[in-house]
């Protein structure tokens, strides 16, 4: 697989990963769109893996959404720029036997990971604008595979169906499923709730006995006398019972851990 990473691509195999004319190739050559290193001494293109790739998801974008090549030119700079290199990003989640997306607007924003994790981020408001607003969504897999059959030595990365049914075992088991167990969820993260009981009556209720901590400033007994300072530490917290019936309506909240 190293050969991939070192490996210099010509025009004929960018004509045929991309389906791109040689004719077509010099059109986006002459407006300056096309990333390219000439050997010494010859004419010929050649391409870097970070620099095939992106051609090939230019092409693919023109071929699925009719993008004119111009209006690819931040794109294409992004990808390009130094420290840059999603060809490795995305064969190294594609190795894990990951489903990889690019998610752009070609013009601000872009996004390349694990289709789960793109998800995540639409889940999570990525597309909050008010303004008409666009995206480009691309599978980036058929795009590396091409590529891979292009070496010396073809090889072609398959999706991992293993994979994803660990993740979604991994999904479920941190996603509230009910009211119920989201109002648990609420009642352990208090501070002033010291223990909760769980009673499941039937499948459609639980009663939750609640044991709460009253606040205490340590200036007021019970029998309203103020403290001395020595006297603070050694009074009891006041606490209280209290029951509570919750109805389990089904949800779908994953639940967020905070560090």
């Amino acid at each position: 697989m190293r050969e991939s990473e070192n490996q210099k691509f010509t025009a004929a195999d960018v004509r045929k990963a991309g389906g791109i004319s040689y004719r077509q190739l010099n059109g986006w050559d002459s407006k300056g769109a096309l990333p390219r290193q000439r050997a010494r001494n010859s004419g010929w293109r050649k391409f870097d893996p970070k620099q095939f790739f992106v051609i090939l998801v230019c092409a693919e974008i023109r071929k699925q959404f009719g993008v004119p090549i111009e209006k690819l030119a931040w794109l294409q700079r992004f990808m390009l720029q130094d420290g840059a290199n999603h060809f490795s990003a995305a064969l190294e989640m594609m190795k894990r036997g990951l489903a990889v997306l690019i998610l752009t607007d070609l013009s601000r924003q872009f996004d390349m990971d694990a289709d789960f994790a793109i998800g995540d981020l639409i889940n999570m408001g990525y597309c909050r604008y008010d303004e008409p607003q666009s995206y480009v969504l691309i599978l980036v897999n058929p795009i590396i595979n091409k590529m891979l059959l292009a070496l010396k030595d073809p090889v072609r990365l398959e999706i991992n169906e293993t994979i994803y049914d660990a993740l979604i075992d991994v999904k479920a088991s941190v996603t509230v499923r009910d009211t119920a167990e989201l109002e648990v969820l609420k009642l352990m993260r208090q501070s002033n709730v010291s223990k909760i009981n769980i009673t499941q009556t039937d499948d459609k209720e639980v009663v939750l006995e609640i044991d709460e901590n009253a606040e205490r400033d340590g200036t007021i007994r019970n029998d309203q006398i103020p403290l001395l300072d020595h006297e603070k530490d050694d009074v009891a917290p006041i606490s209280r019972r209290v029951v509570k019936k919750v109805t389990r309506k089904a949800i779908g909240l994953t639940a967020v851990r905070v560090n």
